[in-house]
C-alpha cells in the first residue's frame, strides 16, 4: 500500500470523493463537489471548473474557459491548466471544489488561498494568459482574453465577445 505521505489532516475534505490517497488524486473525474480549493496555489487549467466561483484575483487563471462558478479562486496565484488535474496533490482544504469535473491534473491546489469572485465569470473564455485579470467579477462574456496581460477592472466587461476590432474607434467613452 502506498503510504499517505502528505495526506495529513484531511479534516475538511467535505466531499472529496475517492481521496483515499490524496497525495496524487488521479482521475478526480467525478469530483462533483470538490468545492473550496482554498489553497489551490497552482490550480492548473480549470477549463471545466463549472462552479469555480470567486476567482477574483486568479493571477494566472489559465483557461478558465468554462469557469461557470469558479468559487473561491480569489488568489489562485498560479491556477494554470487544471483541465485534467490528474495529480491534484495537496487538496488539503478542497472543502467544496464544486464541479472540478475535469480537474485531471490539478497539481498543487494546496494554496488556492482565496480563489474568490469568479462567481459571475460565466463565459470568461480563453483567459489563458490573463496575468493580472483583476476584478473579473462580472466579466459575464469576457471572451478571448487570451493575452489580456493586465486586464484590470473588467468588473462589468460584459459581452466583450462581440466587441469587434473595427469598432474600437468608438470605445473612447466606454468608461461609464
Amino acid at each position: 500500500h502506498e503510504t499517505q505521505a502528505h495526506v495529513d489532516d484531511a479534516h475538511h475534505a467535505h466531499h472529496v470523493a475517492d481521496a483515499h490517497h490524496a497525495h496524487h488524486v488521479a482521475d478526480a473525474h467525478h469530483a462533483h463537489h470538490v468545492a473550496d480549493a482554498h489553497h489551490a496555489h497552482h490550480a492548473a487549467d480549470a477549463h471545466h471548473a463549472h462552479h469555480a466561483a470567486d476567482a477574483h484575483h486568479a493571477h494566472h487563471a489559465a483557461d478558465a474557459h468554462h469557469a461557470h462558478h469558479a468559487a473561491d479562486a480569489h488568489h489562485a496565484h498560479h491556477a494554470a491548466d487544471a483541465h485534467h488535474a490528474h495529480h491534484a496533490a495537496d487538496a488539503h482544504h478542497a472543502h467544496h471544489a464544486a464541479d472540478a469535473h475535469h480537474a485531471h491534473h490539478a497539481a498543487d491546489a494546496h494554496h488556492a488561498h482565496h480563489a474568490a469572485d469568479a462567481h459571475h465569470a460565466h463565459h470568461a473564455a480563453d483567459a489563458h494568459h490573463a496575468h493580472h485579470a483583476a476584478d473579473a467579477h462580472h466579466a459575464h462574456h469576457a471572451a478571448y482574453a487570451h493575452h489580456a496581460h493586465h486586464a484590470y477592472d473588467a468588473h462589468h466587461a460584459a459581452d466583450a465577445h462581440h466587441a469587434a476590432a473595427h469598432h474600437e474607434a468608438a470605445t473612447h467613452c466606454l468608461r461609464h
